[in-house]
């Protein structure tokens, strides 16, 4: 997984440059040196801008056959090519979101420092697959040349359509289309560490916010992977189904009584931001956290993290990103030679203050 195709120029059949001696009388184009050098276009293009994304070994190459060619660069060309290269759009869910905005963050900044220049439209979050739909269309309408997709809900059939288009890279969501790269977090994972962490502080009655695949994928697959684990393991799971997205208090004051009649001792969430909500309400209401009920939740990015000590499963946002860019620059270099793979992401537990032991019994 931690293999970088970057590394690796995979040459092409052109020739090499004995064998594609310069013609007398002939100009040589920036095509000729990507012959002789065994690469791309866009290679020879980013050697001439002086880009990071070029292995020494291809540079040595790009600038041999330069010479061997005598080729001159059209500076104004290439400043125009350089002005419309290496656009790409990032379909992005809720930014107000605390994982999302981060992801967002490091994706603009790692493309910026990869000399890739990135676009993003944010679908409206009341509408879901609808509206990603509709910001897909406005995204390739401006003629992108690659496509990161970091949404909760749009699928691989309305993907598929533009494949042959332009490259897509699904980031930070399960993928599971043959032909698109997915650069992922390992959801059932972090659902099944979420688990073990309940069970080894002691509890058995668990409720668990289930949130539908059709609001959220990664949510839902969190929440499935808890309770799958927590069944295997000889729990009682008492599973609360979510039918929202964004809405962070959906079934809190259920949960808040079944706590009260004593069916659970714990509570886990898919994201941290519906752990919160649901602290604010049980806290409202009474409850103490964690004398009363314990609480998980799944993210670990929110701001409050630190101050409140929630427990969580901290996801690895940044390595994804980085690597989800690294891999659309070798896409827009090398798509009919690069493979589809979906590589999955592991982060950690934390072990917070609102995790407990059992609590006593009510009287």
């Amino acid at each position: 997984m931690n293999d970088n195709p970057a590394a690796i120029e995979r040459p092409t059949a052109y020739p090499t440059a004995a064998e594609s001696p310069k013609v007398v009388g002939q100009t040589p184009t920036m095509d000729d040196v990507a012959r002789s050098a065994s690469v791309s276009r866009a290679t020879v293009s980013r050697v001439l801008a002086g880009t990071a994304r070029v292995s020494d070994s291809t540079q040595d190459r790009v600038l041999r056959a330069i010479k061997d060619l005598g080729y001159v660069p059209n500076r104004m060309a290439q400043s125009l090519a350089t002005r419309s290269s290496g656009l790409v759009g990032l379909l992005l869910r809720d930014p107000r979101k605390a994982a999302y905005g981060l992801l967002h963050s490091e994706l603009q900044q790692v493309s910026d420092r990869e000399n890739l220049q990135l676009i993003t439209v944010v679908p409206s979050s009341s509408e879901a697959s609808s509206a990603e739909k509709r910001a897909l269309q406005r995204l390739l309408g401006l003629r992108v040349d690659g496509l990161f997709v970091a949404t909760g809900v749009i699928g691989p059939e309305d993907l598929a359509p533009f494949l042959s288009v332009v490259p897509v890279v699904s980031v930070g969501r399960p993928e599971a289309h043959d032909g698109v790269y997915g650069v992922s977090y390992d959801e059932v994972a972090h659902g099944q560490m979420a688990a073990d962490l309940l069970l080894r502080h002691g509890h058995r009655d668990i409720a668990v916010l289930a949130t539908a695949s059709s609001v959220s994928v990664p949510e839902s697959m969190r929440a499935e992977a808890i309770m799958a684990r927590l069944l295997e393991r000889g729990a009682t799971v008492h599973p609360v189904r979510a039918t929202t997205f964004g809405i962070g208090a959906e079934h809190s004051h259920r949960i808040a009584d079944m706590v009260r009649e004593g069916t659970i001792t714990a509570v886990a969430f898919p994201t941290d931001d519906r752990a919160l909500d649901f602290l604010t309400i049980a806290r409202k209401s009474g409850l103490q956290v964690p004398a009363d009920v314990s609480v998980i939740g799944m993210d670990g990015i929110s701001p409050a993290m630190g101050m409140i000590g929630l427990a969580t499963v901290r996801i690895p946002i940044e390595a994804v990103a980085d690597r989800a860019v690294t891999v659309m620059g070798d896409l827009l270099e090398h798509r009919e030679s690069l493979p589809i793979r979906h590589e999955r992401f592991r982060g950690h537990v934390v072990d917070g203050a609102t995790l407990g032991p059992l609590p006593r019994k009510r009287s």
